[in-house]
């Protein structure tokens, strides 16, 4: 396991958590209350660390990240019933796969 990889997938996942957090707050102000919005990052961050951890799937990374963002956010659509939760899984998980793959060779 790469640690460099790890933590700049983590970092990643807890920004995009919180961009997520504020955009679900600010277009649906009132609807969503405390615990899921912690949900939000917490489900984001949850992405970064998988895809930190996954640096041995031979993969490119936009398809390696689609496919985990997918996955780890399936919880979450099922118990809440929140299916856009998916949609941007998938965006953010090839977001942060893709991002982390070019920065781990530069930092």
């Amino acid at each position: 396991m790469n640690v460099k990889r790890l933590v700049i997938a983590t970092i990643l996942g807890i920004l995009c958590g919180l961009f997520c957090m504020y955009g679900a707050m600010t277009k649906f102000p009132g609807e969503f209350d405390t615990l899921a919005l912690i949900g939000i990052v917490y489900n984001r961050a949850l992405i970064g660390i998988v895809i930190g951890t996954s640096d041995n799937i031979d993969l490119h990374p936009a398809l390696r990240g689609a496919v985990i963002g997918v996955v780890v956010s399936m919880a979450m659509a099922i118990f809440d019933a929140v299916w856009i939760v998916v949609g941007l899984g998938l965006v953010y998980g090839i977001l942060i796969d893709v991002v982390t793959s070019k920065l781990e060779d530069r930092i």
